[in-house]
């Protein structure tokens, strides 16, 4: 008579051994079968089993002990366990073996290389990102030209950065366009003008460029000096006739 096929092989004979009344190690002592290896098909424990052979043969034993149909429980074993890695590699040839532990050994290798490559390169990707934000943003100044003399009071400086810097002009912060264009009118003084312009981003160093603006224009009228140092630079012999 088959038992009904509920649950794993290990519950049928832990259910048919308890109808039974017997211990564990009451059947060991009656099939001569290792207590551990009870235990082992009780539990569905497979890896804990022998060679699929000797297994098979104690699993005989054990059900015709306990008045069970051995046949059942062996087709039982085999559907649930013939594809268990305990039994596969059992019937594996020792080439197959080696060969399945090289291929494990070598897909560690790749794993434990491709986890440290991808941390390499998280490690790259934010070093990047901190040196970016740290270091001086570009900065093209295209007017006014350096050394540029002029006659204009005043003139336009223009210019280039990235989108997020910070633009000042001799020290006024000016707006930047989406982009990083900016434009600032100044005042020129006249003489020699050194016109500074700096950009950086929120937490790095500056880009500073400077240009010289020359204002053309003469500086006013000489003044004529008093009388009295005048007198001082006669020569002594006139000084002499003006006193008689």
């Amino acid at each position: 008579m088959h038992q009904l096929q509920t649950g794993s092989i290990g519950e049928a004979m832990r259910s048919l051994r308890k109808r039974q009344g017997f211990s564990q190690a009451m059947v060991a002592q009656r099939t001569h079968v290792q207590r551990k290896y009870i235990d082992a098909f009780e539990h569905d424990a497979y890896h804990n089993l022998p060679d699929p052979l000797y297994a098979r043969h104690f699993l005989k034993q054990i059900i015709e002990a306990l008045h069970g149909d051995s046949a059942y429980f062996i087709a039982r074993f085999d559907e649930e366990c013939g594809t268990c890695p305990a039994v596969v590699d059992a019937l594996r040839t020792p080439r197959q073996r080696i060969s399945k532990h090289i291929l494990q050994h070598w897909r560690s290798i790749v794993s434990r290389l491709m986890v440290g490559a991808l941390a390499l390169a998280l490690l790259v990707y934010v070093g990047g990102q901190v040196h970016r934000l740290l270091s001086p943003p570009a900065l093209l100044v295209d007017s006014p030209s350096n050394n540029l003399q002029t006659a204009a009071a005043s003139l336009v400086v223009s210019g280039q950065t990235e989108g997020e810097a910070q633009v000042q002009v001799n020290g006024t912060a000016i707006l930047t366009d989406p982009t990083g264009r900016f434009e600032a009118p100044i005042v020129l003084t006249r003489g020699l003008n050194i016109i500074t312009v700096e950009a950086r981003r929120k937490h790095g160093r500056p880009q500073i460029v400077e240009r010289t603006v020359y204002l053309e224009g003469l500086e006013g009228p000489l003044k004529t000096s008093s009388t009295a140092p005048l007198r001082q630079d006669l020569p002594h012999h006139l000084g002499s006739v003006s006193r008689r």
